[in-house]
């Protein structure tokens, strides 16, 4: 595991950390604009309006999936927070404390916490409903067809996403339950640990790569879909049913905190990937139906002016 790559040495803020979860958090979203351009043009859509809608989803995500991170692994930040506070605030709570007080030192918490949940992964569910209620938004406001421009939006966000599980990988988050199979990984860095709370030295399930093989396998079969699809959302339900399945599954296996319900029997993820599925379920049905109903209304349509001719005297 690489959770750093380099450092550059910039004047007055000092050396910044360049981390390997950030830049191949950037690669992924560019690989799902690119995707989602050509899908578009396929389509007969703007380009630039995909692009833009794209924008606005990523920085929603991102907002998403911090939150969403932050609720489901309240205990490990707030002892992160104590800790930080114990230890005067880092560095900006240093500086701060001889003009705030106390008051300082907590600012300087905060913003350390806010700087390692940023370099942390995030909650996937989280940033995926934020982007799909700004995504709605924007089509709106811009009068785009919404199933159509979701279809193109499916593959984008599964290569997306499987390119960000390997800066999961990288970073030690999301990690697994231990394990004694052959292809266990076992992370080491101290910096990982302390970061994201990976434990060290212990084999554990390799659950990212396992979400990034998932995704992977998921893109191909969405663009193997995608020609052959009937109606206009159905690429983008079958994606939110099949990761449903793909997330619920993985989530037995994993280690890290993430929040749980009834009395454990669930974990947050497990809970919103059966909601999602059964949304998706109905959706599916719905939007299969309206399209069949729409072709008898066409089917009708043509026959009217046969039956009007009547028979020829």
């Amino acid at each position: 595991m690489f959770p750093t790559l380099f450092e550059l040495p910039l004047p007055i803020v000092g050396p910044v950390t360049i981390h390997t979860y950030g830049v191949l958090l950037v690669t992924s979203f560019l690989a799902a604009i690119i995707v989602a351009r050509r899908l578009a043009r396929r389509e007969g859509i703007n380009p630039d309006h995909v692009v833009d809608a794209g924008v606005y989803a990523i920085l929603a995500a991102l907002v998403g999936a911090k939150l969403l991170l932050l609720v489901v692994d309240w205990d490990f930040y707030a002892r992160q927070f104590r800790t930080l506070t114990q230890e005067g605030g880092g560095s900006v709570g240093e500086a701060l404390s001889p003009y705030l007080g106390t008051f300082g030192t907590y600012v300087g918490a905060l913003a350390r916490m806010g700087l390692n949940l940023l370099q942390a992964g995030g909650v996937f569910y989280g940033g995926f409903i934020a982007a799909v209620i700004v995504a709605l938004w924007y089509f709106r406001r811009y009068e785009l067809p919404t199933w159509k421009v979701a279809d193109v939006a499916a593959p984008a966000v599964a290569v997306g996403h499987a390119i960000g599980r390997l800066g999961c990988f990288a970073a030690g988050c999301c990690y697994g339950i231990p394990t004694e199979l052959p292809w266990g990984v076992t992370f080491t860095s101290a910096y990982s640990g302390t970061l994201v709370g990976v434990p060290l030295q212990i084999s554990l399930h390799p659950t990212q790569l396992y979400g990034f093989l998932a995704n992977l396998a998921l893109f191909g079969a969405l663009l193997w879909f995608y020609p052959r699809k009937k109606f206009d959302g159905q690429v983008f339900w079958v994606y939110v049913l099949s990761y449903s399945a793909i997330r619920f599954v993985l989530e037995l296996m994993r280690g890290d905190p993430r929040g749980s319900l009834f009395g454990g029997a669930l974990s947050t993820s497990q809970f919103i990937a059966i909601i999602a599925a059964t949304i998706a379920l109905g959706m599916l049905a719905r939007l299969a139906s309206r399209a069949s109903g729409d072709q008898v209304d066409e089917l009708e349509e043509t026959k009217k002016p046969v039956e009007a001719e009547g028979p020829s005297e």
